[in-house]
């Protein structure tokens, strides 16, 4: 596949976070003579921030999703449905899974992130990992399927803020539906949240336990099968639905096509978002390591890195400098803990309750809001009137 003579070619590869800034003013890079495509292996994205309300019922499937082909279009973006699968850097073009191939003068990737099934031997075809969102959407079905006598028991491995969130809206969707669900928040290091405040895993941890979820934390699950989890110990447990939260890391396209890469694998960028190497090349989000400083895995850089890179591929289109990204010190934090409540952090300082649910809701549908082109979108009900 090639654009059109004499036009400059523009590939978006990925529909996340840090594209849809780019997507929605894919317009101006058309009015500058620019053909752009996007290439993405669904026509929706699913905002993580939403993924534990959508399990529990808060959210709607059309209230947690952009759909990318539709932002793509209403800017003049044509629109692949596929999944890069190579890259050869040096002629400029991308190999995709169904075996066409694509060409760029620049190119710029918002992958996301995989679940690293591999640390847990046999979790690989047993477990359901946090990511791609939309798999909440399974986990969910699987749990009201499961209506039964006894309770449905489902394992979380990974305590961290992804652990935290689906523990608790698993005990929400419990209560809402009315299903008996076991709820079991398995965490290899000595506390929930390592890298939040102490203040923060110890609310976290007194929240759950107070609803009758099982926090087990200092064991670390050696191996997944045929329904028993088994810690290195030699300790069963036994479910019915495992899911993985232990941590996220890129996807191998960049190492396997020879990029630049950080020690994870993330293509390396620089402090314009670009691969130092091939200054064609641009990447944000979970995908990419910041060369200059190590970033967490965090939507907020993933959204913030998003304007600095439309600015940026649209300078390079123009023959202008780029400019850096800067990134924040610090950033708030507010997880859904399905009881109505938020748990919020700004650096050390911790704090919790009602209106934190209800700020983080305000947050997630305003920034859904910008994006969401087709009709789809939430109404405006808060947490408090969903519970209801």
């Amino acid at each position: 596949m090639s654009g059109s003579e004499g036009r400059k070619r523009i590939v978006f590869v990925g529909g996340g976070h840090a594209h849809l800034y780019g997507l929605k003013r894919a317009g101006e890079l058309v009015a500058r003579g620019a053909e752009v495509t996007l290439v993405a292996p669904h026509r929706h994205h699913y905002y993580s921030g939403m993924g534990p309300g959508l399990l529990s019922g808060l959210y709607r499937p059309e209230d947690a999703r952009v759909d990318v082909e539709a932002l793509a279009a209403a800017g003049g973006c044509a629109f692949v449905e596929d999944r890069v699968v190579g890259v050869d850097a040096a002629a400029r073009v991308l190999r995709l899974a169904g075996g066409a191939e694509l060409s760029y003068d620049w190119v710029s990737f918002n992958t996301g992130s995989r679940v690293p099934l591999e640390r847990i031997s046999g979790a690989d075809g047993e477990a359901i990992p946090v990511k791609p969102i939309e798999n909440m959407l399974e986990l969910r079905a699987r749990v009201l399927a499961g209506r039964r006598g006894e309770p449905f028991r489902v394992l979380i491995l990974g305590g961290g803020p992804a652990g935290v969130e689906l523990a608790g809206n698993l005990w929400r969707l419990g209560r809402a539906e009315e299903v008996r669900v076991d709820v079991t928040l398995w965490e290899a290091g000595d506390r929930l949240l390592p890298a939040l405040p102490r203040r923060a895993a110890d609310r976290a941890r007194r929240s759950l336990e107070g609803r009758g979820v099982a926090v087990r934390t200092g064991r670390k699950a050696r191996s997944l099968g045929q329904g028993k989890a088994r810690a290195a110990s030699g300790e069963t447990l036994s479910y019915d639905v495992a899911v993985l939260t232990v941590g996220i890391v890129p996807h191998e396209l960049f190492r396997l096509s020879e990029l630049p890469v950080g020690p994870d694998g993330g293509l390396l960028v620089d402090a314009f978002l670009r691969s130092p190497k091939h200054p064609e090349v641009f990447g944000g989000g979970d995908c990419v390591r910041f060369g200059p400083k190590p970033l967490p895995r965090v939507g907020v850089y993933a959204v913030r890195e998003g304007r600095v890179l439309f600015r940026n591929i649209r300078a390079a289109l123009e023959g202008r400098p780029l400019e850096p990204f800067r990134p924040q010190k610090r950033y708030l934090l507010i997880l859904n803990l399905g009881d109505g409540t938020g748990l919020a952090t700004w650096g050390r300082w911790t704090a919790g309750g009602a209106w934190a649910l209800r700020w983080k809701d305000r947050l997630d549908r305003s920034f859904m809001g910008r994006f969401q082109v087709s009709g789809e979108g939430a109404a405006p009900r808060t947490p408090e009137e969903k519970a209801r």
